[in-house]
């Protein structure tokens, strides 16, 4: 479902009004936010999809680190999970499913997650996520909101793994360039979101999924009032992602995004087409994108340089959006 089509849907429901939601329906953010006492408040997010791989056990690391992602990006952490599991249990062999329960098991487990249980259904296409529920302190809630003037926008995942995902099934996917991409979605932003909550430092987070970057970036910057600048030149790319795209390779999802999104930016000319389509790729178990004060961000380039985490800058929070405006992001070479 494209992001067009989730909006027409769900702007206008009647959604009942609750003090104690601090970030719910209506804020198109990674997860919701609930108040439970004075200092703490409980994040909550569910997440599933059909597989992205053909290994059972990867695809079951990838869905549950892509659920347990927008906690992280809220700056909690992930207390309890419960399985969501839709398997076609008579026509495929049990020891798949298996497989792929024990790989989102793994990055349960390694996020410190209890797991509590979960629900399955007999369904004809294969699917699997996670509920989540996290917690985190009641002024340590970060969401995309709150970018301001001078930020700059990092990236703590590379990008291209839609791109790599539709290319499985062609003859000119390399396996050097699936493990990247595997190894990457699989990845938990948990280091990242420490890193970033322990320092302070982020005036707004989200996570780069379905929309890419510049549908998220969009929402961040809509949801602050302000407007940014994306550099193609500075975007990190999985190797061998633009040569995929060169090759005619290109997402439905993908399109989706530009078609939408591209009202809401400028394009400098003579850019490079295949760098501006990965800015629009549909991403899985993507990074976090971080708008931080500049006067904060030495210290936490380090901090990430320290830790072996990767982090790169991809743009900046230019200007506040005046009333009316409709360009949120100018692309830049």
């Amino acid at each position: 479902m494209g992001p067009e089509d989730l909006s027409s849907i769900i702007d206008n429901l009647p959604v009942p009004h609750n003090e104690n939601v601090l970030v719910g329906f209506g804020y198109k953010d990674d997860a919701g936010i609930y108040k439970i006492s004075d200092d703490k408040c409980l994040i909550q997010t569910v997440d599933f999809f059909t597989p992205v791989v053909d290994d059972p056990y990867t695809f079951g690391q990838i869905a549950a680190a892509n659920a347990l992602s927008d906690v992280y990006a809220m700056g909690g952490k992930p207390i309890t999970a419960l399985n969501i599991a839709c398997f076609p249990i008579n026509n495929i062999d049990k020891e798949v499913f298996k497989e792929i329960l024990l790989g989102g098991l793994d990055k349960i487990s390694e996020s410190g997650t209890a797991l509590l249980g979960g629900h399955s259904v007999d369904d004809k296409e294969l699917k699997y996520g996670l509920s989540v529920t996290g917690i985190c302190g009641i002024n340590e809630v970060y969401s995309n909101q709150g970018a301001r003037q001078g930020d700059i926008l990092y990236l703590t995942k590379k990008l291209g793994t839609g791109f790599v995902i539709s290319a499985i099934s062609s003859d000119f996917l390399t396996p050097f360039v699936l493990k990247e991409a595997s190894e990457s979605m699989a990845k938990l932003n948990k280091i990242a979101s420490e890193i970033a909550v322990s320092l302070k430092a982020p005036n707004a987070v989200t996570d780069i999924t379905g929309f890419g970057l510049i549908g998220h970036t969009y929402e961040m910057m809509s949801a602050s009032q302000m407007s940014c600048e994306i550099s193609l030149s500075k975007l990190p790319l999985i190797e061998g992602m633009v040569d995929l795209i060169e090759k005619g390779i290109c997402p439905a999802g993908t399109k989706r995004n530009r078609s939408y999104f591209s009202r809401f930016i400028s394009i400098v000319e003579n850019t490079d087409k295949s760098l501006l389509w990965s800015a629009f790729g549909a991403e899985t178990s993507g990074g976090l994108l971080l708008s931080v004060p500049e006067s904060k961000a030495d210290r936490l380039e380090r901090s990430f340089k320290e830790k072996g985490e990767f982090l790169t800058q991809v743009g900046r929070v230019t200007n506040a959006n005046k009333k009316g405006q409709n360009t949120f992001i100018r692309i830049i070479k």
